[in-house]
């Protein structure tokens, strides 16, 4: 019962929505601060409840199908994907004993369910029946595959630093050392997270300039709604995992553990956020090239020197 209780309210389906109410706000005034513009300013104090009205407004708009789409996928997918990646923060460890799921294996559970998502988007295009959807569909599996392979290596190097799967331990086998020895793993993560979750300046498959809204044109309301929310879960779970494997998770002084780990992930936003806001998208052969060219054997070179440090040093 007591999974239950936490699946639901924390770090369950209710701190997921205040959490995304909070992340959609603070993105909107940090871009404005960097852009010098004023962001969300007139609903509520201090513009704070501009996101729920935003959410109610989707909520309210009418739910239409397209004659020519596969209404059964249509309707299916966008709750599918908000359920895999719902999945993904069961084994994350908030504090040393605030977790849903706790296995042998939490990495390589985590890092399947994650490789399992480009199918999914590529579906959500392929179900609209519209060549502009299809198309982003296809850009959203290249993306994908392309930042899974360097973003598997980097948590890979992690978890033979450590000599462990398990989220927990890996926490509690982190230290000053083991943050400097990962700084390089740290990096091709972060890139590879951004790649993976088509953050700027990766936003390629949803270029609107390109092909109009990439695999989600076609969904509008509530379908819309929740695909979004599947993908800024995506997000918060990578960044999540990141502070897991990286920055000590819940490790810190005077603070609960739980604060601590909000605390990282939040420095995380952050950068994303600054990074948005101050680069432009790429192209994606460009994003490509980059991917197999560079981040890869940047990786691989990583994994090598990882084991070499574990056979000759720790």
């Amino acid at each position: 019962m007591e999974a239950w209780i936490k699946a639901l309210f924390f770090p369950g389906f209710f701190f997921l929505l205040i959490t995304f109410l909070m992340v959609f706000y603070l993105e909107r005034k940090v871009l404005a601060s960097v852009h010098l513009r004023i962001g969300p300013f007139y609903v509520g104090k201090w513009g704070i409840l501009q996101t729920t009205a935003d959410v109610f407004k989707l909520f309210q708009k009418e739910f239409v199908i397209q004659r020519r789409a596969n209404k059964l996928l249509y309707s299916l997918i966008p709750f599918v994907a908000f359920v895999m990646v719902s999945i993904l923060l069961t084994f994350i460890p908030f504090s040393k004993n605030l977790y849903v799921v706790s296995t042998s294996f939490d990495l390589l559970i985590f890092l399947a369910i994650i490789t399992s998502m480009p199918p999914i988007f590529f579906y959500a295009g392929w179900a609209s029946k519209s060549k502009y959807s299809f198309i982003g569909g296809l850009r959203v599996v290249n993306q994908m595959i392309s930042g899974e392979i360097p973003l598997w290596l980097s948590a890979l190097s992690a978890a033979i630093f450590y000599g462990t799967l398990n989220h927990v331990s890996m926490v509690e086998r982190s230290s000053f050392w083991s943050f400097i020895f990962l700084i390089p793993a740290f990096f091709i993560f972060m890139t590879a997270a951004l790649i993976v979750t088509d953050r700027p300046p990766f936003d390629i498959p949803e270029a609107e300039q390109e092909v109009v809204y990439g695999f989600m044109t076609e969904f509008g309301g509530f379908n819309y709604a929740i695909l979004s929310v599947a993908k800024l879960i995506e997000v918060f779970a990578l960044f999540s995992l990141a502070t897991v494997l990286f920055l000590g998770g819940f490790k810190g002084p005077f603070l609960p553990g739980v604060v601590w780990f909000l605390l990282k992930v939040a420095a995380l936003y952050l950068f994303a956020f600054i990074l948005r806001a101050s680069t432009p998208r790429i192209r994606m052969d460009q994003l490509l090239g980059f991917c197999w060219k560079v981040l890869t054997p940047l990786a691989l070179l990583n994994l090598v020197f990882v084991i070499l440090l574990k056979m000759f040093l720790f």
